[in-house]
């Protein structure tokens, strides 16, 4: 379409791994070892002893995040991230405790609770647009990043006012770096406490402010607020909770909104269909109002989903879709592979969010939420999220992207390591 600017995607690697890359790199970024046959294949093994089984395979996929048999579990990596950031928390938690805490956090993500949750999305994009710098290029995941930090801290968490939204936005991507960094030094069977140690996460200026702030609000709390952390409060630790819903509410919806409003603003017409969806609606901006921009936003996640890689371990040995696999063997769910998957969709690559439909049916190759027992809680609430916020900026604003194509990586979350750079201007 005229006007529309190529979209930038991670390419894996052309040739299969050595042994040597897969100890140089694959540890620390499993996608820089995965070959670019993963797009045509369902599954692909890399080689070396107990390197991951990768899978793209939407059957496969949901055959692993569907198990309720135990024969797969989280890898020691996942554990050792999900323990940094909740430490007994929700996401960390497991058996009776994650189901209990999973129980009581349920509420807060209820549809009628999305629905009511809409008006506080579209106040935080209103404070954006206010303040968004007109004709000059500004770099979309840092002002997006204020916005959701606004929306977690007058929904999720009672801040009291009394939170720099700015400063902890400014600090969520550093904290996400340092507890998410892993090396071949994390393959050492070493206590938990030496593998903190020796990657610093004690040290680091970031955690130790996002520790401070949950710390200052866990102790804070009066009996009269009522938020996500109310819920939880006597099921888990509330301290602990904090600590974790900080990255888990904005790292992810950070990403997601970042590139929904960088993909629109390399597509003009659709940009305009959905500040023109947007400013019909009266003010009224919620999910069920705003269809249109739903697909946007489901195919952006598509294209760039904010969480890359699923790992998962075989608690046994056995075989999943013809492939081997021993006790202890990863298998990394490449959930990117399968959303550009050239046998899974129809011109992978390409921008269409009318494959969302409602006459299209169910679309079994998408979840960049997950699947089964461990799916995101807080699926639609972010998907709400996102479309409200991208929907109230665009009503106003008329987004360009400038500088640099992105540089995808897919380290950790789906992103861009030169940044997402646009200017924008008054929507006539």
């Amino acid at each position: 379409m005229a006007g529309e600017l190529p979209l930038a995607r991670f390419c894996f690697r052309p040739d299969p791994p050595s042994v040597w890359d897969m100890l140089r790199s694959g540890v620390a970024d499993v996608s820089t070892v995965i070959p670019d046959s993963i797009l045509d294949l369902p599954a692909v093994q890399l080689p070396g002893p107990g390197a991951p089984l990768v899978i793209a395979d939407p059957a496969l996929v949901r055959d692993v995040l569907n198990d309720r048999e135990g024969r797969f579990e989280r890898d020691r990596f996942m554990r050792r991230l999900l323990r940094r950031a909740w430490g007994k928390g929700l996401a960390a938690a497991e058996g009776q405790s994650w189901q209990d805490q999973r129980r009581a956090a349920a509420p807060a993500f209820r549809p009628q609770a999305v629905a009511d949750n809409a008006p506080a999305f579209a106040a935080a994009a209103a404070k954006a647009v206010e303040n968004w710098p007109q004709d000059e290029p500004v770099e979309l995941t840092r002002r997006t990043a204020r916005i959701i930090a606004d929306v977690v801290f007058t929904t999720l968490v009672n801040g009291r006012g009394e939170v720099d939204t700015a400063a902890v936005a400014a600090d969520m991507p550093g904290y996400v770096r340092r507890i998410a960094s892993f090396g071949n030094r994390d393959l050492l069977p070493l206590p938990e406490a030496w593998h903190d140690r020796l990657s610093g996460i004690d040290r680091d200026p970031a955690v130790r402010r996002v520790r401070a702030l949950a710390e200052r609000l866990a102790a804070g709390r009066g009996t009269s607020e009522i938020d996500l952390v109310t819920l939880l409060d006597g099921v888990g630790p509330v301290e602990d909770n904090l600590r974790g819903l900080f990255p888990a509410a904005m790292d992810s919806t950070v990403a997601g909104t970042s590139w929904t409003l960088y993909t629109l603003a390399c597509r003009p017409a659709w940009q305009a269909r959905v500040a023109e969806e947007a400013r019909g609606c009266g003010g009224d901006l919620r999910l069920e109002n705003l269809p249109l921009t739903r697909r946007v936003v489901q195919e952006a996640l598509r294209l760039y989903p904010p969480a890359p890689f699923l790992i998962r371990t075989s608690a046994s040995k056995g075989q999943l879709g013809g492939f081997p696999l021993n006790k202890g063997q990863p298998v990394a769910i490449a959930i990117y592979a399968m959303h550009r998957h050239r046998i899974v969709w129809d011109n992978p690559d390409a921008f269409d969010p009318d494959r969302f439909l409602p006459e299209c049916g169910t679309q079994s190759g998408w979840l960049p939420f997950g699947a089964g027992p461990r799916v995101c809680i807080a699926a639609q609430f972010a998907l709400a999220e996102i479309a409200v916020a991208v929907a109230r900026l665009l009503a106003e604003l008329e987004l360009t992207p400038t500088g640099a194509e992105p540089k995808v990586s897919l380290q950790v979350t789906t992103k861009s390591i030169n940044g997402l750079h646009v200017t924008a201007r008054p929507r006539p």
